[in-house]
């Protein structure tokens, strides 16, 4: 399996097959889907997680090089917390309603309750936006989370990104756009 980037406490890595029951976890759990779906509206099953990474997650590297889609263990033991995205802000299905452009690259992320309130997501998102301006040449990275989730919003502010709009995601209701422009070079490193 292909590491992507590692940070003090996570691994982020390239999903294998071996993730689809992770992730058919993951998406059972009401608490995880609150802000992102109802369980009903999951995949069925294992196989059908396991046809979505080989189908979608594992061919998105090869079409987009140094974005997709990664599972992230914690180290040092390698269990599965969750997974996170970096993308080409336009392959976002409601890129159009959260008035994303060319140039944006779309920040997400989900995590099992166990990892919750241990500074995970900021973690590995502060090394994603890092990655996005110093590698991929980000104009502006972008994140949407649903004006009550609380806990993605404290995410996205962590890692500096603020609120640049509202707009109504269909079928979910109102949600937030956070952005963070590309920083001087100074500021980088």
């Amino acid at each position: 399996m292909k590491i992507h980037l590692e940070t003090e406490r996570l691994v982020l890595r390239q999903f294998t097959e071996d993730d689809a029951n992770n992730l058919f976890e993951l998406d059972s759990d009401p608490d995880v889907m609150r802000y992102v779906g109802s369980v009903s509206a999951r995949l069925a099953n294992v196989d059908a997680y396991r046809e979505r990474i080989r189908t979608n997650y594992l061919p998105y590297h090869e079409r987009h090089p140094g974005y997709g889609y990664w599972a992230v263990v914690e180290k040092p033991n390698h269990d599965f917390i969750g997974w996170f995205h970096l993308r080409p802000a336009l392959d976002y299905r409601f890129a159009a309603e959260a008035g994303f452009r060319s140039g944006d690259v779309d920040l997400g992320y989900r995590f099992r309750k166990s990892a919750w309130g241990k500074g995970y997501a900021t973690e590995g998102a502060r090394a994603l936006i890092h990655q996005a301006f110093t590698e991929r040449g980000a104009a502006c990275v972008v994140a949407v989370a649903l004006s009550d989730n609380a806990a993605s919003i404290r995410v996205m502010e962590k890692t500096g990104l603020r609120p640049v709009g509202e707009f109504v995601l269909p079928g979910y209701g109102l949600a937030v756009k956070y952005a963070l422009s590309h920083p001087t070079r100074d500021t980088i490193d």
